[in-house]
C-alpha cells in the first residue's frame, strides 16, 4: 500500500491541484481571447473549415494557391468536426486543442494513480508546470496539445492491461491512440512507444502487434477522403524535409528536457533499489523506451521551424516514471520524500512564472477587439466583393493579419497564407507564374494591408524575402490603395468592375 498520508503528502495534493487549475485556467483564458498568438494557427482552422465545403486540404506543389501545411489529416479533421457540429468562429477553433489538455491532465492522474495518490498528485504538479513553460505550445491549434492528451490516454491504457485475455480492446484502443497521432504528424508513433512496451511485457505479443496493425490502419484511412491527397503531401514533405541542422536549437531543447527528465531521474536513482523486480523491471521498459525515442526526436525538433515543444508528448511517460520512483521512495520515508516532490514540483512551476506572464501580457485583448471589429466593418462596408488579408513590411504588424480566418469563415477566397509561404520560400519552393496570374487578374478584389506598409514586402523570419520582387510588382499593377482605416490599409483592383 502507497503511503498517502502527512503533511507533505497533503501539500502536494493541493499543488498538483492548484497548477492543474492553473494550466487549464490560462487554456480557457485563450479559447476566450479573440485573437491569436502564432502563425499557424489560422492556417489549421481556415482549412478546415473549408474543407466542410468541398475545398482540399493538400494542394500540388506547383499550384497557383499557397495554404498547403504538412500536418496529416487528423488535425484538420478534429476542427472540422467541432465545426461541423457548432459552426466556425475563432473560439470554436481554439477549444478541441485546450479540452484535450483538460482530457491530458485527466489521463496522466490515471495512469499515475496505481502507484498512490500522492504519486499521482506529483504527476499532475509537473505536468501543470511544464505545460506553463511551453505556452502557447499547449493550447494553441497545432497538433501538440493533441498529441500529450493521446500519449497519456495510450500510458493509462498500458498501465491498466494484465497479463491473460481481455486485452484486445485495450490493444486497439492504443493502437487507434497511435494512429490518429501519426495522422498528425508522421513520426508521432516514437512518442507512444513506451506504452507499446509496456504492453508487450504486459499483454503479449499477440495484443502488441494488434495494436501496430490498427495504428497502421488508422493513420491511413483519412486518406480515402477526397480531401487528403497522400501524393501532394508527401511531396510538399520530401521539399521541406532538407531543411538545415540547428545547433543553438537543440542546446535550447535540451535546456527545456531539464524539466522533464530532472525529476523523473531523482526519484527513479532513489526509489530504484526499493522497486519489487517487476516493477523494477516494467520501469526500466518504460525509461528505455521514453530514451530511445527522444534520441530520435531530438533530430527533427532542433530544425528550424521545430522546437522544444516536441518534446511535449513526453511529459506523460516522464510524469509517470516520477510517479513511480516516487512510490518507491515514499514506501521507506514517506515524509522525505514528499518533501523531496514538493520541493520539486515548486522549483519547475515557479520557473514557469516568466512564461505564464510573457503569455498573458502578449494577449493584447484592446487591439485584438478592434482589429476584429474593423474586419468585420470592411466585410460589411465592401460586400459583396472578396475580401483578403495580407502581409505588409513589418513584423510587428504580423500579428494583425493572424485575424484572416474571420474573413474565411465568412465564405471569402483564401489563396495565399504568409505562414505557409514564409517555410515554402525559405527552403526554395519559389512562387509560380501561376500564383502570380492570381494576383495580376485580381481573383480576391480586395487585400487589407498592415496600415503605412508596403504591401507583401517582409522578410520572413528566415531571412529571406518572403514574397519576392516579381509577386510585388504584380499586385502592384493589379491593386491601388483605396483608403485607410485604424489597422489596414485597403487595396482594390484596379478594374473599374472591382
Amino acid at each position: 500500500m502507497r503511503a498517502d498520508g502527512g503533511l507533505a503528502a497533503k501539500l502536494l495534493i493541493g499543488l498538483g491541484a492548484v497548477l492543474t487549475v492553473n494550466a487549464l485556467a490560462l487554456g480557457v483564458t485563450y479559447v476566450l481571447y479573440p485573437g491569436y498568438v502564432d502563425t499557424g494557427e489560422p492556417n489549421i482552422v481556415a482549412l478546415a473549415w473549408r474543407m466542410l465545403a468541398g475545398h482540399p486540404v493538400y494542394l500540388p506543389v506547383d499550384d497557383a494557391v499557397r495554404t498547403t501545411n504538412i500536418y496529416g489529416p487528423y488535425l484538420y479533421l478534429v476542427h472540422a468536426v467541432t465545426f461541423a457540429l457548432f459552426g466556425a468562429g475563432v473560439a470554436i477553433g481554439k477549444a478541441p486543442a485546450v479540452l484535450a489538455l483538460g482530457g491530458a491532465f485527466a489521463f496522466v492522474w490515471l495512469a499515475a494513480r496505481r502507484h498512490g495518490t500522492a504519486a499521482a498528485a506529483l504527476a499532475l504538479a509537473l505536468a501543470g508546470g511544464i505545460v506553463v513553460h511551453n505556452l502557447p505550445a499547449t493550447v494553441w491549434d497545432r497538433p501538440e496539445t493533441f498529441m500529450i492528451f493521446l500519449a497519456a490516454l495510450a500510458l493509462w491504457l498500458a498501465e491498466t492491461a494484465r497479463p491473460g485475455a481481455g486485452n484486445w480492446p485495450r490493444a486497439a484502443l492504443i493502437g487507434a491512440t497511435v494512429g490518429i497521432a501519426m495522422g498528425m504528424k508522421v513520426f508521432a508513433a516514437l512518442y507512444f512507444l513506451p506504452a507499446g512496451l509496456l504492453l508487450l511485457l504486459r499483454a503479449g505479443i499477440v495484443p502488441a502487434v494488434t495494436a501496430a496493425a490498427v495504428a497502421l490502419g488508422t493513420a491511413i484511412l483519412p486518406f480515402a477522403l477526397p480531401a487528403f491527397d497522400l501524393g501532394h503531401l508527401l511531396a510538399f514533405a520530401g521539399l521541406l524535409a532538407g531543411k538545415p541542422n540547428s545547433p543553438a536549437e537543440l542546446v535550447k531543447i535540451l535546456r527545456y528536457l531539464l524539466y522533464y527528465a530532472v525529476p523523473a531521474a531523482v526519484f527513479l536513482a532513489w526509489g530504484w533499489r526499493r522497486m519489487a523486480s517487476e516493477e523494477r523491471r516494467e520501469t526500466l521498459l518504460l525509461l528505455g523506451g521514453t530514451v530511445a525515442a527522444l534520441l530520435v526526436v531530438l533530430y527533427p525538433a532542433q530544425k528550424p521551424g521545430a522546437g522544444m515543444y516536441y518534446l511535449l508528448p513526453f511529459l506523460p511517460a516522464f510524469t509517470l516514471l516520477a510517479a513511480r520512483g516516487f512510490a518507491a521512495t515514499s514506501e521507506a520515508m514517506p515524509s522525505r520524500a514528499g518533501y523531496v516532490a514538493l520541493a520539486l514540483a515548486l522549483v519547475v512551476a515557479v520557473l514557469a512564472v516568466p512564461t505564464e506572464r510573457r503569455f498573458l501580457r502578449g494577449l493584447d485583448w484592446t487591439e485584438a477587439k478592434a482589429i476584429a471589429q474593423e474586419i468585420e466593418a470592411i466585410r460589411t462596408d465592401l460586400a459583396p466583393r472578396s475580401i483578403e488579408i495580407g502581409i505588409g513590411d513589418d513584423n510587428d504588424s504580423y500579428r494583425r493579419t493572424y485575424q484572416r480566418t474571420r474573413l474565411v469563415f465568412d465564405g471569402h477566397p483564401y489563396t495565399l497564407d504568409t505562414s505557409i509561404i514564409i517555410e515554402t520560400t525559405a527552403w526554395g519552393v519559389q512562387l509560380t507564374e501561376a500564383t502570380l496570374d492570381l494576383i495580376r487578374r485580381c481573383a480576391t478584389q480586395v487585400w487589407l494591408i498592415p496600415k503605412g506598409e508596403r504591401p507583401f514586402d517582409w522578410i520572413g523570419y528566415y531571412g529571406k524575402d518572403t514574397y519576392g520582387p516579381a509577386f510585388r510588382d504584380a499586385f502592384h499593377g493589379a491593386y491601388e490603395k483605396r483608403e485607410s482605416r485604424t489597422f489596414f490599409d485597403v487595396y482594390a483592383c484596379r478594374r473599374p468592375s472591382s
